[in-house]
């Protein structure tokens, strides 16, 4: 039983087919397999089907399990209708994430989902099935990320008193947007948003309707037309503590710098910002101690002192972005580096002109287990 987390995690990389061997293998895997835990329902949670006799043992596993949070890709194998409904049916979920090639079936697997607090739909969807989901009495996220244009103006300010909202996806009218953020102006503390469609106007209206005490995550993408007013805006989000403003451009280091006064972030996406200086960086260093994410990628006017500082200072950091950052050299890396990137998984340095191969190698020897992506976009150790 020591080596249980080893086991769970090995099993998450596998298929639907060699689990279903592994199953076999022992009564240790076997009940590993089929125990209900928080790790095995993420190991019966993410596959998409090749076969009718892969889903039907899948079926059986999530059934068995009750799983609670569940991931239901239906691509390029086409499952029976019934045999989806019938599934998912079975199931009291609290959280869905769903891709269907059939799209006629949306309303039969929502109808006994009433405790559903989390919905990503990854899928076209017409007004009459996001209807369905004003039916849902404690929906608290909705998350849309579907790659294709929507083809009518999506009815989303039907729903109000969400916790979390992503629309990732273009075609839903500016109005419409602006309507669901003001319904949920007092639950509201996470927003993603698609906003390559809107203007400067429009962006500062959205954000100006959010709640500046309760917003605490706010992912910007695909905008380009940021300026000193909104950055400013944002600066008054107290609570903020996940960003991404990628491509801010023309903005006054003095704007930025305000932005991350005194506050404390978790995740920050300052991708080709050039308003980020070594003094914006310096008070982001001040206040990392929380920090797992930053992006600081073709970024031209940091130094490696500053960079030093931010990987110094942030213990908790998991993925650091510095792609583009020419000037940047080794010196970047803290000389000392005792109790030092602990959790860090991703060092990425790729297009980075001054980074030495030999000198990248001996911090992965160090540090075996991140993953250091050089100049070339390789990463070392595996070229």
């Amino acid at each position: 039983m020591e080596n249980k987390n080893m086991i769970l995690l090995i099993l998450t990389y596998l298929e639907l087919d060699d689990l279903a061997r592994c199953e076999l293998v022992c009564n240790k895997w076997h009940y590993f397999i089929n125990q209900d835990s928080i790790q095995t329902r993420k190991i019966f949670s993410k596959f998409t089907y090749n076969s009718l006799q892969q889903f039907k043992w899948h079926t059986k596993k999530i059934q068995q399990l009750q799983i609670k949070d569940l991931i239901f890709y239906e691509e390029e194998f086409k499952v029976d209708k019934n045999d989806i409904i019938f599934t998912i049916s079975q199931l009291v979920l609290e959280s869905l994430t769903i891709k269907l090639n059939q799209l006629n079936i949306f309303d039969q697997l929502l109808i006994n989902q009433k405790q559903l607090r989390k919905l990503e739909i990854r899928m076209p969807i017409t007004n009459k099935e996001f209807q369905l989901l004003t039916q849902l009495p404690h929906l608290e996220e909705i998350h849309l990320r579907v790659q294709k244009k929507t083809d009518e103006n999506l009815k989303v300010s039907q729903l109000r008193n969400l916790r979390a909202i992503s629309l990732q996806l273009q075609g839903i009218q500016y109005q419409e947007v602006l309507q669901l953020v003001q319904n949920c102006y007092k639950t509201l503390t996470e927003l993603e948003i698609d906003a390559d469609e809107y203007n400067h106007d429009q962006m500062l209206q959205i954000v100006d309707c959010l709640n500046k005490d309760k917003i605490q995550k706010l992912y910007i993408y695909y905008f380009n037309d940021y300026s000193n007013q909104i950055i400013q805006k944002l600066s008054q989000f107290h609570n903020l503590n996940k960003l991404s403003i990628f491509k801010a451009q023309d903005i006054d280091q003095n704007y930025m710098y305000q932005l991350f006064y005194n506050k404390q972030f978790q995740e920050i996406n300052l991708n080709q910002c050039d308003g980020i200086t070594n003094k914006v960086l310096y008070q982001i260093a001040q206040n990392s101690q929380q920090l797992k994410y930053i992006n600081l990628s073709w970024n031209f006017h940091i130094s490696d002192q500053c960079v030093s500082l931010i990987l110094e200072n942030s213990k908790q950091l998991e993925e650091v972005y510095l792609i583009g950052c020419k000037q940047l050299t080794f010196d970047c890396i803290p000389q000392n580096l005792n109790g030092l990137f602990q959790k860090l998984r991703i060092l990425n340095f790729e297009s980075c002109n001054n980074m030495n191969d030999d000198k990248l190698m001996k911090l992965k020897n160090q540090f075996k287990y991140i993953k250091i992506i050089n100049y070339y976009g390789d990463e070392i150790d595996k070229f």
